[in-house]
């Protein structure tokens, strides 16, 4: 606020011997000053950007956020009165991170499966683990054996071949203790939506002339896998092509005289696959308004509003809320697919989709009765309420973690049945009195 020095204009005399009307005509309310420069301005952000070309919403990034502002509204207003406020449109990242990487990935092959016993129900008998096996006995063993000389605290993720009515890759992750045992741990690790393993012939396919794949069936350095897979997954894999769908080829590749197998992941983008790296992180820079006001002595941040956030079911998604029904409420897993399906949300995690058939649900898991008498709107909306629920708590949390109340996290999904098949979404908000997120549009036909 400007402050009028009255002391300094007047003569100690004057000050005697003037009346109160000589200060009311001439100075008006001394004690009430009037406020001359209060600013409102709406605009966008004009100074430097931090190197990255985006402030975050972590406690940092709204420091520096809030300072830069400040520094602009300093510039532009040289005099200002408590009161004044300013919106200023500002590009803030949302960074979403990768998957966690184990110190040790590894894939089983053959041999460790035949290693693990090939007589009848033992993983080497087709090569596979299934639901009758115990996946965490074998593989803890497994890591003590092959990994007995790494520290304390090594993590080692292993992808396996698990049978459930079809063959599937998974992942688990094991840590080494103090006592130089293996327990499992939970890491968001990645596992490709398909995968395959080349053959002879595949590399023949990509030509046999030296310097091409064919000529000793793998890769060197002198190759460019990325130019050769995309266009081998095309070609062989012509089915493949739902966009987001994720591709992990594994190949051989000599090197310095040893012969070793390496992957390469692709994603399909809707019309190419492309080079994927699932632990690298992600940032959506999404236009947001500061909200700014001035207390007499600085520029404040009151809040950033606008902005959302894009989140698309991944197979870990619907393999937490499966998860979630076998740990809580097993009498809805499913009878034919117990290892893959359920039916409190309708998860598959074999066909990634949230099956909302109404005959499916009446018939097979209308347990103790709920659904008899129902329309298929009433079950409808049960189904809806479950997921919508299951989301907030179980996926949100999966991939968010630091969650932002002025984003709308907009959440797509796969359904099978129901309103219809295709892809759906819900929007939701964080709640930060309740720490909790909330449903506040959809379902919706996702576009």
């Amino acid at each position: 606020m400007k402050k009028r020095l009255l002391y300094t204009l007047l003569a100690p005399a004057a000050l005697l011997f003037a009346g109160c009307d000589y200060n009311e005509d001439n100075f008006g309310d001394v004690e009430n000053p009037v406020i001359e420069n209060v600013t409102v301005y709406e605009g966008a952000y004009t100074g430097d950007y931090p190197e990255d070309g985006y402030f975050t919403y972590d406690d940092a990034g709204r420091t520096a956020l809030t300072e830069a502002v400040a520094d602009m509204l300093g510039e532009m207003f040289l005099a200002s009165d408590a009161g004044s406020t300013a919106s200023v449109t500002v590009n803030v990242g949302t960074v979403t991170p990768g998957m966690e990487r184990a110190d040790i990935s590894y894939t089983l092959t053959t041999d460790d499966y035949d290693s693990m016993g090939e007589g009848d129900g033992q993983p080497g008998d087709y090569n596979n683990f299934d639901g009758d096996m115990d996946v965490d006995q074998y593989l803890t063993a497994f890591c003590a054996s092959r990994y007995a000389s790494e520290a304390e605290g090594t993590t080692v993720s292993i992808t396996y071949v698990y049978y459930a009515g079809g063959t599937s890759n998974r992942t688990s992750t094991y840590q080494k203790q103090a006592d130089g045992s293996w327990a499992p741990i939970e890491m968001n690790t990645f596992v490709a939506d398909n995968s395959y393993t080349l053959q002879d012939d595949d590399y023949d396919s990509m030509g046999t002339e030296s310097g091409q794949p064919g000529r000793y069936n793998n890769f060197d350095s002198n190759m460019d896998v990325d130019f050769y897979l995309p266009i081998f997954l095309s070609i062989n894999f012509p089915y493949v092509k739902d966009e987001g769908a994720t591709f992990e080829v594994y190949y051989a590749y000599y090197s310095s005289g040893e012969t070793t197998t390496r992957s390469a992941t692709y994603l399909y983008n809707g019309t190419t696959w492309i080079p994927y790296d699932p632990y690298l992180a992600t940032v959506v820079v999404t236009p947001m308004v500061a909200e700014m006001s001035y207390d007499g002595n600085a520029w404040l941040l009151d809040r950033l509003t606008g902005g959302s956030m894009a989140i698309a079911f991944s197979g870990e998604d619907y393999q937490a809320l499966y998860q979630w029904v076998a740990e809580n409420e097993a009498g809805y897993l499913g009878t034919r697919y117990p290892d893959t399906e359920e039916y409190y949300f309708g998860a598959s995690t074999y066909y990634g989709n949230i099956n909302n058939s109404y005959s499916t649900w009446r018939q097979y898991y209308n347990v103790n009765g709920e659904y008899d008498g129902l329309t298929d709107e009433q079950l409808q909306a049960i189904m809806d309420e479950r997921l919508a629920w299951g989301i907030a708590t179980l996926v949100l949390p999966l991939h968010v973690d630091t969650p932002n109340p002025d984003l709308s996290y907009v959440v797509t999904y796969t359904i099978y049945g129901g309103r219809g098949s295709g892809d759906y979404s819900m929007t939701f908000m964080y709640d930060e009195e309740a720490q909790a997120y909330e449903l506040v549009a959809g379902p919706v036909a996702a576009q």
